[in-house]
């Protein structure tokens, strides 16, 4: 099953580069929907992780990451344990998704409100959420911006969660102080992110096609936070954890990759171009679980 993924991944990626070379001239700066929609990510993402959109939790030093499903759920569980949330605790998902992760917190007992900006992401979790016999008492998502938290209630919320999603925020400070505002006092706040300290053109480069190109860079979101308000500020560093999963990209996307740097083409490719080097650079960046309360 492992070895027919990987040959699954190399047509994907053929696929995918033809796709581009046609529809996308990597010069824009995609916004996320843009992004989220194009053909690579949607391939990659349905084959490699199931249309799930984040990354696994390996145990350090492993080097095979099948099934990769199982290290998904892995940190499903961890973001899970880091809510740390009563049954019935009502939390939002800031950046759905395919509602993979919503569905699993639901699935725990929390009831969920979910937003995406992606109208396809919308769909996909409502079809997620009906193949799992979920119900809109348990769990809802709508399109919705995290820079505009307006129609949800002052302190009506018991945390509010993202799951490789902030990368993407224009304004990280102004989120935050949205997350604040509509969490309860001492309610709860937990970040899946990556953040980073590359310096050089090509990796800068890869956080613009994949609009991130405010990622924070390493140690800045425990300042940003305190700046927003919150307090009791923690962070769980699982970079070791999610390598497995980056190497199989770096391994796989590297023939292409190099192929298409070759004809000066690469930027066509977000994701294979953010694999490979975010593989060949690893150690220039951490991924990391942070949480906060709001006092």
């Amino acid at each position: 099953m492992a070895y027919r993924r990987a040959i699954l991944a190399l047509l994907v990626l053929a696929g995918g580069i033809f796709t581009a070379l046609i529809t996308n001239d990597g010069a824009a700066t995609p916004s996320v929907e843009q992004y989220y929609s194009s053909v690579e990510s949607r391939l990659g993402y349905w084959l490699l992780l199931g249309n799930a959109r984040h990354c696994g939790y390996w145990p350090a030093g492993i080097l095979w990451p099948f099934p990769i499903g199982r290290a998904l759920r892995a940190m499903e569980e961890k973001l899970y344990q880091r809510l740390d949330l009563p049954a019935g605790a009502k939390v939002l998902d800031a950046g759905a998704g395919s509602g993979v992760v919503a569905s699993y917190m639901a699935k725990g007992g929390l009831v969920v409100q979910g937003i995406d900006l992606t109208p396809m992401h919308v769909q996909d979790a409502q079809r997620v959420i009906k193949a799992r016999g979920l119900s809109s008492d348990q769990i809802t998502v709508r399109q919705g911006d995290y820079h505009d938290l307006s129609d949800v209630d002052s302190a009506s919320l018991d945390a509010v969660y993202t799951m490789e999603t902030f990368v993407h925020a224009d304004d990280p400070l102004k989120v935050l102080k949205n997350f604040r505002r509509i969490l309860r006092s001492g309610g709860v706040l937990v970040l899946h992110e990556a953040d980073f300290h590359w310096d050089s053109e090509v990796l800068q480069e890869v956080l613009r096609l994949s609009h991130c190109q405010n990622t924070l860079k390493e140690g800045t979101y425990e300042s940003l936070l305190e700046e927003a308000g919150f307090t009791n500020i923690t962070v769980d560093d699982y970079t070791d954890n999610v390598l497995p999963l980056w190497r199989l990209f770096g391994i796989l996307g590297s023939v292409p990759y190099d192929l298409m740097r070759l004809i000066g083409q690469e930027k066509r490719f977000t994701n294979v171009m953010a694999g490979v080097e975010a593989y060949r650079h690893w150690g220039q960046g951490r991924y990391i679980s942070v949480r906060a309360t709001n006092p």
